[in-house]
């Protein structure tokens, strides 16, 4: 019977369709080419006729009897859900209805003159509120036709239109506890918010606005998350949006349906905060307060977006205001903090991201992105600094990234909103990985922000808490916050006033995205952080300091300047300054250092070759590193570790110059592998570091804080920038200063700091740029093998001038000088005598430290290694006079008097190094019985002599002279010390078996001579006769063979007896010494005459021996008659 009635009803409905409708009759579902197919599977499943088929109304009885687990396709139900729109706005029922209902209609009086479809809708709503029976049939059967809630739904419908019909969102089956019949149809939209049109969004959003304080209003989610609902929140009171935000806390949890659902309203909520119910709820009066809707929502009826909103309140908690001297509500700040985790947790909740970065997740990160715990935003954090290294390496005009600027930007916009430098527990991946660390190294109860400058600073300091993976992240985190460098609320608040009085910036100048003026402010906070080190001569036009003009940062601003700079430079590959200036220079040269810190270290090793602005911008982040070593990430990292062991006085003090002078110390004063030296990596970026300053004078921060005003006042035609042109500009002065014996005019601290920089130089040949210059063909020539620590300086040092060129002999010869008149530049000499200096010389004169350990150096328990050295530079003095200063001086008068000849015959020759030949002839004039020498220049020369017995190579006249016979003698067995040498040389000699001719034997005699005028000459001798000289000399005065001469009268006594061993060395010496006065015998009187005649003086000599002579002739002729007469009487008496 309901079947009959159902049929007739259809056909007064078919009738009635037909005579207000002509498209509906025309338009059969069952032939339209979405729902044939449907149709077929329907007409078996409801006993359909054939000739039914062409009734649209016994095909919707069908749909919707159909079981709730068969569904008909979703192209059919479209074409359904566009029928019955039409069929509503049509008000295809409406005078049947008022012609079956009569006076019942006037439940709806309210809607008789309102849109097409309300009335009949408001009917069908209504119906049980009307008395007909018959009308309250009739419109259960209308409602399964049309939409009954077109009343609430008909906007929406008008705005969606289109966008229903292209994207197939059209649903018209309606759950039995649905609120609305569009659940379906918001739900397909809202899954394809970013192909929807902005009315169309718009109507959905406000929907969603609805559905924020209870989840059961939102279809869609009620269904999914049902179930998880029942286990995970049980207890939950709906209402307030507390069962979405439990539901939210157990995301990653929950069904996969359900997450779906969550993340589809998550989406939303990034299009318009109020579908967020509990930001709303908990912030409501900041969001008021602070007018962040301003500028977006200006007539109250935009949606704005979550992003502004987050960011508006943010900077509100950062700018430390309050609201009207109430604080920002707790409830607000942690409903900020969670917004902030989900947003990290999970990309696809991100419209920016999802948008722009949909080709960059199916490249880099096909594998995460079905991941909802954020590692797919950090796989794009990574792939994005990969690809920002990778670029570097391609030429410029390349092909372009594969990695979108649009993409990089949504990360930097996901970065900014989520806060994460404040609040390091918002990223989930960095919570995961770094929560070691932080219970290591970190104090959470300091605050979040406090958290993530710690792990920062673990980070930049290499600490063994550091992890790999939380370095990694971190890494990924701060290539896209040290981007946004304002983003820091520390940054911020301890620079405001700074930034004002310093910089002219505007208030909330950190708002770079609102007035691009702003992004100027952090770089002039950077340029005045240290601000006398601007300009290129440091001063300006009127001749004044810069630091006596610029106001520099305060000490707190200084503080957090140097940490964003020191956190940024370990996490940016590139400064965009740098960057900007550079980028061909970096094509150029350094297209293989892509790692944090290397490009600028790469464009300061190339600092010579750079130009322009790029080599303007470089020295002056360079200076800036030079005050700070921490903000150089490669240093700071590499010598973390002894940075805490030995410069953590400095270190604490926040003394950044302090520090890096204490590195370099270290490094001089510890040689490579030595205990207590610094490791291989350190030790190479800080000589890096070292070769750098050589550049620019303003790299080395304390030798210029110390010496600024001197260099200004004294290096001025032209003022040097190169430091070695500084340094030999401080240099001359200090020299003329001490030379005059006048009040020095370079400063102490100045001096004492030149003193340091002259060290420096003196320790590597790569550390002075004219000497390697000179030199480096010969080092590779001479001392390849021989390089060592100081780049082969020693090896140079120990050849003969003769070996070397010209040009390289000529700048050694000036290094040896500088070290021998001050040695404490003398690097090899410092380092290699440290402890004896401390213990026997520390309160020396420079000039005479290699003395002062020469005269120590036979103690038993002296260091063998300084030993060593102090040969080395024996043997270096000989060949010169002018490289020992203390003979120099003393002998200044005898040496053009007595050597002139020497002098003159090697200067005809156009050469100026005497390879020993003054010293020889100074020992030549010493050895003489009477010598002529000044006491003070023979006793310089007799230590020489003393110097040569022991060391053979500190003769180098006997190395030309005697070249074979000291080859057989250093090959024979047991001879391997200098005195051992020379014994053996002198028995040869005796034995007359020497080999170089009569240079050799002459030479080999002088040397034995030498025994005759200073038993010091001779310590084999002097050794072996020590207590026979005690016993029967010591009354006897040194110098002039005394001492030889007393010991040869007790050995022919008889009643004297000398020890045995002292009388079997001193009779071979004496037999000897006679053999040697044969070769070479002592100056005579021809000589002498010979010596006169050749010397610069020999007039003033003539002269003077003529009126001696005179005077005796004369005394003869006035007193000799009377000697005669004397003797004459004596006679004859």
């Amino acid at each position: 019977m309901r079947r009959k009635c159902s049929i007739i009803f259809c056909i007064s409905l078919i009738f009635a369709t037909c005579t207000n409708s002509e498209n509906l009759e025309n338009d059969p579902i069952a032939k339209h080419p979405d729902c044939k197919k449907d149709v077929q599977v329907l007409q078996n499943m409801c006993e359909i006729r054939d000739e039914d088929l062409g009734n649209n109304w016994a095909i919707l009885d069908c749909i919707d009897s159909l079981p709730a687990d068969k569904q008909i396709s979703e192209s059919c139900d479209n074409h359904v859900w566009k029928f019955k729109l039409e069929v509503t706005k049509q008000d295809v029922f409406l005078d049947q209805a008022k012609e079956i209902c009569g006076d019942d209609v006037k439940v709806c009086s309210e809607e008789e003159n309102s849109e097409p479809g309300h009335f009949l809708a408001c009917l069908v709503e209504k119906k049980h509120e009307t008395k007909s029976l018959q009308c309250g049939k009739f419109l259960s059967q209308v409602e399964n036709i049309i939409f009954s809630d077109y009343r609430i739904i008909s906007t929406f419908m008008s705005a969606c239109d289109k966008d229903i019909s292209k994207l197939k969102c059209g649903k018209t089956r309606k759950s039995p506890d649905a609120h609305h019949s569009q659940g379906g149809t918001i739900q397909c939209l809202s899954e394809n918010m970013e192909e929807v049109e902005a009315s169309c969004k718009k109507e959905i959003l406000t929907i969603a606005e609805l559905q924020a304080d209870d989840y059961h209003l939102d279809r869609a989610l009620y269904l999914a998350c049902k179930n998880d609902r029942e286990e995970f929140c049980p207890r939950v009171q709906p209402g307030d949006g507390r069962v979405y935000k439990c539901l939210m806390k157990n995301k990653m949890s929950v069904s996969q349906t359900c997450q779906e659902q969550l993340v589809r309203r998550q989406q939303l909520i990034s299009q318009d905060f109020k579908v967020d119910g509990g930001l709303v709820k908990a912030c409501k009066e900041e969001i008021k307060h602070f007018s962040c809707r301003k500028g977006v929502d200006k007539d109250g009826k935009q949606t704005v977006k979550l992003a502004q909103i987050l960011l508006c309140l943010e900077g509100k908690v950062r700018d430390g205001e309050d609201m009207g001297g109430k604080e920002i509500g707790g409830v607000c700040i942690n409903e900020m903090r969670e917004i902030r985790r989900e947003l990290m947790e999970d990309y696809s909740i991100s419209p920016e991201l999802v948008a722009n970065c949909a080709a960059e997740i199916e490249h880099f990160c096909a594998a995460t992105k079905t991941q909802r715990n954020g590692k797919t935003i950090h796989c794009l954090m990574k792939a994005a600094m990969d690809q920002s290294a990778e670029n570097q390496k391609l030429a410029v005009n390349s092909a372009k990234s594969s990695f979108s600027k649009g993409c990089e930007s949504a990360l930097d916009q996901l970065v900014r909103e989520t806060q994460v430098l404040s609040d390091w527990q918002a990223d989930p991946v960095l919570e995961d990985a770094c929560d070691e660390v932080v219970a290591a190294a970190c104090d959470p109860k300091q605050g979040s922000d406090a958290v993530m400058s710690c792990l920062m600073e673990q980070l930049s300091k290499g600490s063994d808490r550091m992890t790999t993976q939380c370095s990694e992240v971190l890494m990924q985190v701060h290539y896209f916050l040290a981007r946004e460098i304002l983003i820091d609320e520390h940054l911020y608040k301890s620079c405001n006033k700074d930034a004002v009085k310093v910089c002219n910036g505007a208030p909330n100048w950190h708002q770079t995205e609102k007035d691009p003026r702003n992004q100027l402010v952090f770089p002039c906070l950077v340029r005045n952080l240290y601000a006398d080190d601007y300009g290129e001569d440091d001063e300006d036009t009127d001749g004044k300091k810069n630091d006596e003009n610029e106001p520099k940062l305060s000490e707190e601003c200084t503080q957090e300047v140097e940490r964003t700079l020191r956190q940024r430079a370990m996490s940016v590959q590139l400064h965009p300054e740098i960057e900007e200036d550079c980028r061909n220079f970096l094509h150029t040269f350094c297209t293989t250092h892509t790692k944090p810190g290397e490009e600028l270290g790469c464009l300061q090793e190339n600092f010579k070759s750079l130009e322009g602005d790029c080599q303007k911008t470089v020295s002056k982040y360079t200076r800036i590193e030079a005050k700070n070593p921490f903000l150089h990430p490669i240093i700071s990292k590499a010598c973390s570790n002894l940075i805490e062991r030995k410069c953590g006085l400095e270190a604490k003090a926040q003394d950044g110059s302090g520090v890096m002078e204490c590195l370099v110390r270290h490094k001089m004063e510890h040689a490579l592998g030595s205990k207590g030296a610094m490791n291989t990596k350190c030790r190479t970026v800080v000589e890096q570091w070292q070769i750098l300053t050589l550049q620019d004078w303003r790299f080395s921060f304390k030798f210029k804080e110390a010496c600024k005003d001197d260099i200004r006042e004294h290096c001025t035609e032209p003022r040097p920038k190169k430091k070695q042109d500084v340094i030999e500009c401080l240099v001359l002065a200090v020299a003329s200063d001490t030379a005059e014996e006048e009040k020095h005019r370079i400063k102490k601290a100045c001096r004492a700091e030149l003193k340091f920089e002259l060290l420096q130089k003196h320790s590597n040949v790569k550390l002075d740029p004219v000497l390697e210059e000179a030199c480096g063909a010969d080092i590779e020539k001479f001392c390849e093998k021989e390089i060592g620590e100081d780049g082969g300086l020693e090896c140079l040092k120990s050849k003969g001038h003769d070996n070397l060129s010209r040009k390289c002999k000529k700048v050694l010869f000036q290094e040896e000088k500088e070290e021998a008149e001050d040695n404490d530049i003398d690097f090899a000499l410092m380092r290699g005598c440290k402890r004896e200096i401390k213990e026997h010389c520390a309160d020396e004169d420079a000039k005479n430290v290699l003395q002062c350990l020469k005269d120590f150096s036979d103690d038993s328990n002296f260091d063998l290694k300084c030993l060593k050295v102090i040969g080395k530079r024996i043997i270096q003095h000989a060949k010169d006079y002018r490289l020992n200063p203390s003979l120099a001086d003393s002998c200044k008068r005898d040496i053009p008097k007595f050597c002139g000849d020497v002098l003159n015959k090697i200067n005809k020759g156009d050469e100026d190094f005497y390879e020993g030949h003054v010293i020889a002839c100074l020992k030549q004039k010493a050895i003489q019985k009477h010598s002529k020498l000044s006491d003070q220049c023979r006793k310089e020369i007799m230590n020489t002599l003393s110097d040569s017995a022991k060391i053979v190579d500190a003769d180098p006249v006997l190395e030309q002279n005697c070249p074979n016979s000291l080859a057989i003698c250093r090959n024979k067995p047991n001879v391997d010390t200098g005195m051992k040498i020379n014994e053996c040389l002198k028995e040869m000699f005796e034995k007359k078996t020497l080999v170089d001719g009569e240079l050799c034997n002459k030479h080999l005699a002088q040397i034995i001579e030498g025994t005759g005028a200073d038993i010091h000459a001779d310590p084999v001798l002097h050794n072996a006769c020590a207590v026979d000289l005690r016993k029967f000399c010591r009354d006897v005065p040194q110098g002039e063979g005394r001492m030889f001469g007393c010991l040869v009268s007790v050995s022919r006594e008889e009643k004297f007896s000398l020890e045995p061993e002292c009388k079997t060395v001193l009779t071979k010496r004496i037999e000897m010494y006679d053999l040697a006065v044969k070769v070479a015998p002592l100056e005579s009187a021809q000589e002498l005459i010979q010596s006169v005649m050749k010397s610069p003086h020999r007039n003033y000599l003539v002269s003077t021996g003529m009126m001696f002579l005179g005077m005796v002739f004369v005394f003869g002729l006035c007193f000799g008659r009377v000697t005669k007469r004397l003797r004459n009487e004596i006679k004859n008496r």
